[in-house]
Formats: C-alpha cells, structure tokens, sequence
C-alpha cells in the first residue's frame, strides 16, 4: 500500500492532517473535522505484526480533547508494537483504573468508526484490502463491565447496550450510566 492512498483516505474521512509524534517508526498524525478531532496511526500498516490485514488505529474525540486521543492512541500502538500482534475487531482492552486522569474511561472498544461509513478498509484496484482502519472507542466503567457479563456474549451485550442508549462516544468526559 502506498502512503499516498492512505493519506488521501484519512484525509477524506478525517480532514486535514499534521503531524504530531513519532513511536518507534510510526507516526501519530491529528485530523480534524467540524465535529471533531481524531488522532491516526500513519505506518503501523508497514510494521511486522501479525494481523489478519495491515492495520491502522484511530481515536476521535470531541475538540478540546485532543491528548485523551493522542493517549489511547499511543499507548494502544505501544502494546500492538511490543506484541508484534494487532489488535481485532470488537476487542475490548480494559484497565482497572482510569485509562484518563479525571475521566471514568477505563477500556477502549475496538471496531468501526462510530460515525463514518465506509471509512474502515482502504481497498485497491482489484478490491484487495490494503489496510484496516481500527477506531479506538473510549468506553466507561461500567460499558466496560457491560463487556464481561457472563449470562451472554459479553462483547455482544455492551454493543446493543450502546445502540440502544447511544451514548456520546466522542466525549471522554461522559459518566458511567448506572
């Protein structure tokens, strides 16, 4: 895949892109939009890790809370490097204490972007995948607890939890519903 396709495919999705920071040969860019703010991978694609597709992570989050994105997307990225394995779609990666100071997000839900369609495979020419796009979605206490239920799929309960109730996902600052 060449980086220009990834380029002009965050760059549609997610807006205008700069560059922030660098983790051992990826780069972290931030894109923004109207709406909000996300934070990409640019590099992860062409790193040796064992996924079923090259893989780039996202986080978006509402402006002004552009270091919360910035964080999951860089300490997700580190764990994915230092495991050469990449993360898959609806995995739950929890933490027993807050991932955010002054926050209740203790995981993060792997899966499609929330708010885009289309936007999580970067096909080619002859539609051959070259990259998975793998969006990071805060998640609180207790929708994290929600994904542990033992009397169904837990994974499954806390996404009909949020269809249901459609909390703003986007907001880190948003509290545990009890």
């Amino acid at each position: 895949m060449t980086e220009q396709a990834l380029d002009d495919h965050l760059t549609r999705y997610l807006g205008h892109g700069t560059r922030e920071i660098d983790v051992d040969g990826v780069e972290i860019w931030r894109h923004e939009r109207p709406e909000y703010v996300s934070f990409a991978t640019h590099g992860l694609s062409s790193q040796p890790i064992t996924a079923v597709y090259p893989q780039e992570l996202v986080c978006s989050v509402e402006h002004g809370q552009d270091g919360a994105a910035l964080y999951l997307v860089e300490t997700t990225l580190k764990i994915v490097q230092e495991n050469h394995r990449g993360v898959v779609n609806n995995q739950v990666i929890r933490n027993d204490r807050p991932l955010l100071a002054d926050t209740d997000i203790t995981g993060v839900l792997v899966g499609g972007h929330p708010y885009l369609d289309d936007f999580d495979v970067i096909f080619g020419a002859d539609r051959k995948v070259l990259v998975e796009l793998m969006t990071l979605i805060p998640l609180t206490s207790d929708e994290v607890a929600r994904s542990t239920t033992t009397t169904t799929d837990g994974v499954t309960a806390l996404l009909d939890y949020l269809e249901s109730t459609s909390p703003p996902l986007l907001d880190v600052t948003r509290t545990s519903a009890t």
